[in-house]
């Protein structure tokens, strides 16, 4: 259709020109949809957002995160876009078509992932470890162990500032 346009120009500016807003129509469209998307992966979450008026939004936490899956084609392999399949638990499915870049996105969230599981992983402490060494001693009304520098007794509530730790 452009080349169609640069011929008519000769002859017909304003049929050139229409037939010039023809081709260039459908790379507004793509340009728009770039423009009015956004991807991000933070330390808890994975958010897309995409649509100018009509907007879809994904915002899915990273221990829900099942599976992200790439679709490429030819074209897509050579100008590095693709379709992003987001899975989450409870098997929903979110599809983001031409997407910029979808094995980094994939890659970035495969991260942010294992950092989130790393970061809520416990450390267990081997429990023949000894506690350090605590003074203690028995409180004179109750007979309950308590710190030798308490003050008041935990379990019976009496002052034992004045009673001399044996």
């Amino acid at each position: 259709i452009l080349a169609i346009a640069f011929e008519a120009s000769q002859n017909d500016p304003a049929l050139a020109f229409v037939l010039f807003l023809i081709g260039t129509l459908p790379l507004a469209g793509v340009y728009i949809r770039y423009r009015c998307s956004e991807f991000a992966v933070t330390d808890k979450r994975v958010l897309i957002k995409t649509g100018l008026i009509k907007r879809h939004t994904l915002e899915t936490l990273l221990n829900k995160v099942e599976n992200i899956s790439v679709e490429q084609g030819l074209w897509g392999r050579v100008l590095d876009y693709g379709t992003i399949q987001v899975t989450g638990t409870g098997s929903t499915k979110e599809t983001f078509a031409m997407i910029s870049k979808p094995l980094e996105f994939r890659k970035q969230v495969q991260g942010a992932t294992l950092k989130y599981e790393a970061s809520k992983s416990t450390v267990i402490v081997n429990p023949a470890t000894p506690s350090p060494e605590r003074e203690e001693r028995e409180c004179p009304f109750c007979a309950e162990r308590i710190l030798a520098k308490a003050k008041i007794c935990r379990f019976c509530g009496r002052d034992i500032t004045n009673v001399p730790a044996k």
